[in-house]
Parts: C-alpha cells; sequence; structure tokens
C-alpha cells in the first residue's frame, strides 16, 4: 500500500494481518460430560473459576455461563409439575408474542 503524499503512515493493514484476520476462527467443540466435568469442579470449589479456566485454555465467561446454564436446568427439573408446566406456558406466550411482533416489525417495513 502507497504511503499518503503527506508523510504521514499509512492507516491500512498490512497484508500479513489481513491474512490472519481473514482466517477462520477455530472454536473447540465440548461435550455435555466435559461442560457437567468442568462445572461441578467450579462447584465443588477446590479450586477457582479463574483457575480452572486459564487450565483448561476457556475464557472464565464461558465457563460461568455453563455453570448458570447448569443450575438453571437443574432448578427447573427439581421443579414441581405445576411450575414446569407454567414455565411451559410462559416460552410458548413469548414465542407467540414475538412472532407477533416480527410480523408487525416486517408489516412497519412495507408501508413505508
Amino acid at each position: 500500500m502507497a504511503e499518503p503524499s503527506c508523510g504521514a503512515p499509512s492507516m491500512g493493514r498490512s497484508d500479513q494481518q489481513e491474512d490472519l484476520l481473514s482466517e477462520r476462527r477455530q472454536y473447540r467443540k465440548f461435550t455435555a460430560q466435559q461442560k457437567t466435568e468442568l462445572v461441578l469442579a467450579a462447584l465443588k470449589g477446590s479450586k477457582s473459576i479463574a483457575e480452572l479456566a486459564r487450565e483448561r485454555e476457556l475464557s472464565e465467561t464461558l465457563l460461568r455461563r455453563w455453570r448458570e446454564q447448569f443450575l438453571a436446568g437443574g432448578a427447573e427439573k427439581l421443579a414441581g409439575k405445576t411450575e414446569r408446566a407454567e414455565l411451559e406456558e410462559l416460552r410458548r406466550e413469548n414465542d407467540r408474542l414475538a412472532r407477533t411482533l416480527g410480523r408487525q416489525t416486517i408489516g412497519n417495513r412495507e408501508t413505508r
């Protein structure tokens, strides 16, 4: 890339930087069993989430998210039949409202 005529450095990226940015990032996939083992280790408390994340080269945020999902799922399973039915009804209502809102949004765009 040519330097601007005023002598200021170029603001563009080098070809090498462009190549690095254009490569697709490969994400590791974790099985439910692996996630469960990590979450249980975090809940056990002998090591902090930060330590576990460092050892497994994971983000602390990801491990915390898995922990929250694990606990929420357990709470849902432990809820009584009535609570589960209410939760399912709320989910259906939420889906219905989201679809209605989506249709209204599309309708508003078409009338513009």
